[in-house]
């Protein structure tokens, strides 16, 4: 099977989970023997000297986003974006045409590029790891634009320039692949761009970066640790706050994102009086993550925002680390209160104080919470996303050959 992978970023070049496990089914598709290019954008956050050989990547896109903000360019710009972005799509269907068209995180993207793989016929497959499907076609400066305005002139426009300025409908047969129910259900009541077909697969952990861990209750030492892309939705400002009511406690925040809020949260601790109690480390190496989950005495997962799905319990799960979390979206479809985790209202650090406390003061509690995560996660793997991903792939590919 060979397939074309389109996604915003692509490791080593990404910020969070979804960029991750598309790297992850990636590697598995090509060590069974499948043929995948990835389809990706420019955006790099490193020296990309560093970068190892992928000759199967093509980072040449363009997109609608830049250093954590959404942008809309001038109108000149923007139809300069999309006829490159088509320019470079065509060339890869067009040199070796893929037997599916894979399509993972387009948020920022030009939904233009969907449009194109449907009007030439060309299989999808949609995976969905977050509400991309009713967020991207609005922060999409183009196909927006013309949604405003008369049908007319966008008609016009795409004959003019050749590029798609409608929105979008997958064709009936594409199956779309969502991580959790929540990003089901959702997309079925409020998606912008169309579907009919889909099911849900869970997302999975690696167990060769995160091997279970034997069960057993560590000394208590007050070191709380939050891990994932530094934003605010992510609620690492409850967590700082929670310290105020916990002096035996430290917090160490472990992700790469916004810089802004970065900063905003060491003004916080610091207005706090906190601050001495607070690290922060940017981007982990995959690879070392695990030992940063094992080292602590419990994830706080506070996300004030609908998670699409959740890797971060799962992963601190594997390494026997109790878990707090608000449970909101996707996450709350494997995670279940006083079983492999502790449940906390959003926005509410004397809650997360009190669950902390509860923890350090009770054994037996930690226990439950360590011996329920360990089950839970051992029933989430990559290797079953990457098999079912790929039976679903290859049954599209072979419906069109």
């Amino acid at each position: 099977m060979k397939v074309l992978v389109v996604s915003n970023l692509y490791p080593p070049h990404a910020l969070g989970g979804y960029e991750l496990s598309c790297r992850d089914v990636v590697d598995r598709w090509v060590g069974n023997g499948h043929d995948v290019e990835v389809l990706t954008t420019r955006t790099r956050f490193h020296d990309p000297a560093d970068d190892p050989p992928e000759p199967h990547v093509h980072r040449v896109l363009d997109w609608y986003w830049s250093d954590h903000r959404v942008v809309r360019p001038a109108v000149r710009r923007r139809g300069r974006i999309e006829r490159a972005n088509q320019s470079q799509l065509r060339r890869r269907l067009e040199a070796d045409p893929p037997d599916v068209v894979s399509l993972w995180a387009m948020g920022g993207m030009s939904m233009g590029l969907i449009s194109t793989c449907v009007e030439r016929s060309f299989p999808i497959v949609a995976v969905i790891e977050d509400d991309w499907l009713v967020y991207a076609p609005r922060i999409d400066a183009w196909c927006s634009a013309w949604a405003k305005r008369p049908a007319w002139t966008a008609a016009l426009a795409q004959q003019l320039t050749g590029v798609p300025t409608g929105m979008p409908v997958l064709p009936t047969d594409a199956p779309v692949a969502f991580a959790s129910h929540y990003l089901q259900d959702r997309a079925r009541r409020e998606a912008s761009v169309g579907f009919t077909k889909s099911t849900v697969v869970p997302l999975g952990i690696d167990p060769t970066d995160f091997p279970a861990r034997r069960p057993g209750v560590r000394p208590w030492r007050g070191q709380l640790l939050v891990v994932g892309r530094v934003e605010p939705r992510k609620g690492f400002d409850s967590a700082v706050r929670s310290l105020a009511e916990l002096p035996d406690a430290t917090l160490r925040v472990v992700g790469a994102g916004d810089d802004r809020h970065r900063d905003d949260l060491l003004a916080l601790a610091t207005e706090l009086g906190v601050a001495d109690r607070v690290s922060m480390t940017g981007g982990v190496q995959r690879s070392e993550i695990a030992s940063v989950y094992a080292d602590a005495d419990a994830v706080l997962f506070l996300s004030r925002w609908e998670e699409p799905f959740g890797m971060v319990p799962l992963e601190a799960m594997s390494q026997a680390t109790p878990v707090i979390a608000t449970r909101r979206g996707g996450s709350a479809e494997f995670l279940t209160d006083n079983l492999n985790c502790l449940e906390v209202p959003a926005d509410d650090p004397a809650a997360v104080a009190a669950a902390v406390r509860s923890l350090a003061t009770d054994e037996g509690l930690r226990r439950r919470l360590i011996n329920g995560g360990l089950t839970t996660s051992a029933a989430y793997r990559v290797d079953r996303f990457a098999d079912e991903l790929e039976a679903i792939h290859l049954t599209s590919a072979r419906t069109h050959s």
